[in-house]
């Protein structure tokens, strides 16, 4: 049986924007999600948490970046994004949402470049869009030009009801989502959207609430996650530098080893976030070279 887009959003998410909710009515979006593969249990499930993660269930059509000093420097501040804003900017900045896009992500930002944002005014222009908050002039123009819109010229098509699910849709099959969607790796499938790990915490939540609703009657939710070879390796550096309890080695990211993962961040000093991204792995691999 087909999965009930509409209908899951109507019960699940109660506040979603019209624009949305109307969107995952249409046949044209039901068909875009067919060709991006979002058609397995898995892999609904993943895609239902990312989105309704960057969207605040479904609310949000575009990024508010009306954030308070410490947060805007906890996500582009040094060490956290290439945009690297002081504290003393996000002091400077909060509050004005059009002067903080243009420095986050604006045309002479580090950040911005990357984004392909050229001109002046391209920071506020190709902020934050959509079910999948779509960000910079590149990503517009590609995903317009694989959905045939004109998203560069017309960034707000993104979040039309005609338009919206194909947008997200297709931004989550050119990054190739699905394959990590499959390995249950919740870490690989945020990085493939958002650069980073930002909201892993409630990214990680909403899959655990969403995974048992999508499933097909029958299907055991324990058998999801399947073995992972990195994180074995990762199960395994961690139980020679004496984590305790000992990790089963089996391969499947739970609680236990991100425990785990945040204890050897405190021992290393870095941020204890749990997240096992590059740099604990050079932490982790400085240790294990001394301990050998």
């Amino acid at each position: 049986m087909a999965f009930d887009w509409q209908g899951f959003v109507a019960r699940y998410c109660d506040r979603a924007k019209t624009e949305y909710f109307d969107s995952f009515g249409r046949q044209h979006s039901l068909d875009a999600l067919a060709r991006a593969g979002i058609d397995r249990p898995l892999r609904i499930a993943h895609f239902l948490a990312q989105i309704t993660h960057e969207s605040g269930g479904l609310t949000i059509l575009r990024e508010s970046l009306r954030y308070r000093p410490e947060r805007l420097f906890e996500i582009f501040g040094p060490g956290r994004s290439s945009a690297a804003v002081t504290l003393d900017e996000a002091l400077a900045l909060a509050g004005d949402e059009q002067a903080t896009a243009e420095r986050v992500y604006g045309h002479l930002s580090r950040l911005g470049r990357k984004l392909g944002n050229d001109r002046p005014g391209d920071g506020w222009a190709y902020r934050g869009n959509g079910l999948l908050q779509v960000t910079g002039r590149d990503a517009h123009r590609r995903i317009g030009a694989a959905t045939g819109l004109p998203l560069e010229a017309e960034p707000e098509r993104c979040t039309d009801p005609e338009h919206a699910v194909a947008v997200a849709a297709e931004y989550w099959r050119s990054r190739g989502i699905n394959e990590a969607a499959d390995r249950n790796d919740i870490v690989d499938v945020t990085r493939r959207i958002n650069g980073g790990t930002n909201g892993l915490a409630d990214r990680r939540e909403r899959f655990t609430e969403l995974w048992p609703l999508v499933q097909p009657s029958g299907d055991a939710a324990d058998e999801v996650q399947q073995p992972d070879r990195g994180t074995e390796r990762l199960q395994t550096a961690l139980n020679d530098l004496g984590c305790a309890p000992l990790l089963q080695v089996d391969g499947r990211f739970g609680p236990r080893t991100e425990a785990a993962v945040r204890w050897f961040q405190k021992e290393a000093g870095i941020p204890a976030d749990g997240v096992p991204g590059p740099v604990t792995w050079a932490a982790l691999e400085q240790r294990l070279t001394s301990l050998r």
